[in-house]
C-alpha cells in the first residue's frame, strides 16, 4: 500500500518505518522531509503555511494524521489539527479515490472521567482545556467528513526522549501529589505500532480507540519507582494540590485490545525501564 503521514514527527516516523518494514511504500510530510529516515519518501511541507500542498498519490490507501502544534495555545492548536484537518480532507477527496482510511491521533485529555473513574469509548466526551476542546473538534470534523476515519485517542506519550517525570527525579522536582492522581500513558512505539494495526485492520477498523498500556498508575507510585531504578531517593510529598490538576481517572483499553493488538509494554515498569536502558532512540 501507499501510506502518507501528514505532519512526520516522532511517533509518525516510528510509525512509518513499521510500515516500510512490511512492505508498504510510505511518504512523510513535514517542514524539514530531509531529517526522515530512509525508506521514508519526505516532501517538504508547510502544513499551516500559504503555499499549496503537494498533489497526493491517486494510490494512496492509508493517511495518518498526527498534529504537533507550533504553540500550546488556543490559535496554534487550531492551525495544526482543526484547519491542517480541513485541508487534508477536501486534498483527500479530490486527489486519493483508493484511500481506505484516515488514522487521527488525538488525546485522551478529549475524555471525561474523574476521581478514579474508569474512562472507555462510551464515556461522554468532556476537554477540560480550550486546547481539549480544539482536539474534540477536530475530531468531530474527521468523524463528519464522509471519509472513513479511526480517531486513536493517546493517553500520556512517553519514550525515548519524552523524560518529563525521570528528569524531575533527577533533579529533585518530584513530588508525591497530594491525594489521588491517576495516571495513564502510552510508549511511543506502541502508539506507533497501534497505527499501523488499525491500518492493518482494514474495514473492520472502527471509528474510535483509546490507546493506552494495561497499567493504569498512580503517579506516587511511578515517581517511587523510578528512584528505586536511580538510585535515588524517593520524592517528598507534595503539602497541597497541584495548581494545575490534571483529570484523575483510569483508561480502558480493552476495545483496542479486542483486535488482536498487542502492547510491547504493557506497563510503565517495562516502558521506563527501557527509556532507561536507551534501548531506542527520538526521531529527529
Amino acid at each position: 500500500m501507499k501510506i502518507l503521514l501528514i505532519s512526520c514527527g516522532d511517533v509518525a516516523t516510528e510509525a512509518g518505518l513499521r510500515f516500510a518494514a512490511l512492505g508498504h511504500e510510505v511518504t512523510g510530510w513535514r517542514r524539514n522531509s530531509s531529517k526522515l529516515p530512509a525508506p521514508l519518501h519526505g516532501q517538504d511541507v508547510d502544513l499551516q503555511g500559504d503555499e499549496p500542498w503537494p498533489r497526493i498519490d491517486p494510490e494512496t490507501r492509508i493517511a495518518a494524521l498526527t498534529p504537533v502544534p507550533a504553540s500550546r495555545d488556543v490559535p496554534g492548536y487550531e492551525r495544526a489539527y482543526l484547519q491542517v484537518a480541513g485541508k487534508l480532507v477536501g486534498a483527500l477527496k479530490e486527489q486519493a479515490p483508493q484511500l481506505e482510511r484516515i488514522i487521527y491521533v488525538s488525546s485522551s485529555a478529549v475524555s471525561g472521567g474523574d476521581h478514579g473513574d474508569w474512562v472507555d469509548e462510551s464515556t461522554p466526551s468532556e476537554p477540560n482545556r480550550e486546547t481539549s476542546v480544539v482536539l474534540a473538534r477536530t475530531e468531530q470534523a474527521l468523524l463528519d467528513s464522509g471519509l472513513p476515519v479511526t480517531v486513536l485517542r493517546a493517553s500520556g506519550i512517553y519514550g525515548p526522549g519524552r523524560n518529563h517525570l525521570i528528569t524531575q527525579v533527577r533533579n529533585g522536582t518530584a513530588r508525591l501529589p497530594f491525594g489521588s492522581h491517576w495516571t495513564n500513558r502510552i510508549h511511543r512505539d506502541d502508539l506507533a505500532r497501534a497505527i499501523v494495526h488499525v491500518a492493518e485492520l482494514g474495514d473492520l477498523a472502527e471509528q474510535l480507540y483509546l490507546v493506552t498500556d494495561n497499567e493504569p498508575a498512580q503517579l506516587e507510585d511511578i515517581f517511587t519507582f523510578l528512584a528505586g531504578e536511580l538510585d535515588l531517593p524517593i520524592p517528598p510529598a507534595a503539602t497541597e494540590p497541584a495548581a494545575r490538576r490534571a483529570a484523575d481517572r483510569r483508561i480502558d483499553n480493552s476495545k483496542l485490545l479486542s483486535t488482536g493488538f498487542t502492547l510491547a509494554f504493557p506497563g510503565y515498569r517495562e516502558g521506563y525501564r527501557s527509556v532507561l536502558a536507551g534501548e531506542s532512540s527520538r526521531h529527529p
